[in-house]
């Protein structure tokens, strides 16, 4: 049953627009108000009559009246029951008929609107492509100037740096050259001090030769001067007497000691030359 009147309750507002059924709601609703007023009074006689068409339900009593309320209260009851169900029916159907029931000249202004919509979302897109496009232009161009800056930096400090280093090398270069000739000057006069010393010590040698020769020869004089002296002396005591020859002899030894601290001498200076 509930099934059926589902159907017939579909059927029935399928057929007919929801401005035609408040319409037809209004009208029934109207028509049962007007008849329960204008023939409440009649209807009221017609139960209280206990004639032949008489119902003479009211003359009952008071149980009578209590089981009209009640049932009154039921069917208001039930009424607004069916009208809140009838209600939510035509608030969950209403966009579907709606849309079933719209005319082509809607259908075509939703299509433009939406077309609109789609031209005004790809303009919005487009724009904001556009703009992030420029900021994305701005932003490397940002990047670029810093990086020429950083490499104009970093190529200064290069030019820099390349520049004390050639100062640097030029001035160890230079220093380098300062002890090389340096060097060479004291190699050169090293080497002029060490033939001096070879030339001197040369000449020395040939000095000391020469005195020690010519001491050699000395001695061998001496030799034979003493060998004379003695040869002379034996005459003398064969002509002389004994204190002439002892004073002679004095004489001798002191000329004796004055040639021996001159031979000494000479020694001392000779010692003296070779160390």
């Amino acid at each position: 049953m509930q099934t059926l009147g589902r159907f017939c309750l579909l059927f029935f507002l399928h057929q007919y627009s929801v401005l035609e059924i408040y319409h037809k709601f209004l009208r029934f609703s109207l028509r049962f108000f007007v008849f329960v007023v204008m023939d409440f009074p009649s209807s009221f006689n017609f139960l209280t009559q206990a004639s032949e068409l008489g119902c003479g339900f009211v003359l009952l009593g008071s149980y009578f009246s209590r089981i009209i309320n009640f049932v009154g209260l039921v069917l208001i009851f039930g009424i607004c029951v069916k009208i809140l169900r009838f209600s939510e029916i035509l608030r969950l159907s209403q966009p579907r008929f709606r849309k079933m029931k719209a005319p082509a000249k809607v259908k075509r202004l939703d299509v433009q609107l939406r077309s609109l919509k789609s031209a005004v979302k790809r303009d919005d897109l487009e724009e904001e492509n556009l703009e992030d496009e420029v900021f994305d232009v701005m932003s490397l161009r940002k990047l670029v100037k810093m990086e020429r800056q950083r490499y104009a930096a970093a190529c200064a400090e290069i030019d820099k740096e390349r520049v004390a280093a050639s100062s640097a090398a030029e001035e160890a270069m230079a220093m380098i050259l300062r002890l090389q000739n340096e060097k060479s000057s004291v190699e050169i006069e090293a080497n002029q001090f060490r033939r001096m010393v070879e030339e001197r010590q040369e000449y020395d040698r040939q000095v000391i030769e020469s005195l020690r020769w010519n001491v050699v020869e000395l001695d061998a004089q001496k030799s034979f001067l003493e060998e004379q002296l003695g040869v002379f002396k034996e005459r003398l005591r064969e002509f002389m007497r004994e204190d002439e020859i002892e004073q002679i002899e004095g004489d001798d030894f002191a000329r004796e000691f004055c040639n021996f601290s001159v031979e000494y001498d000479l020694d001392e200076s000779l010692n003296s030359l070779s160390h």
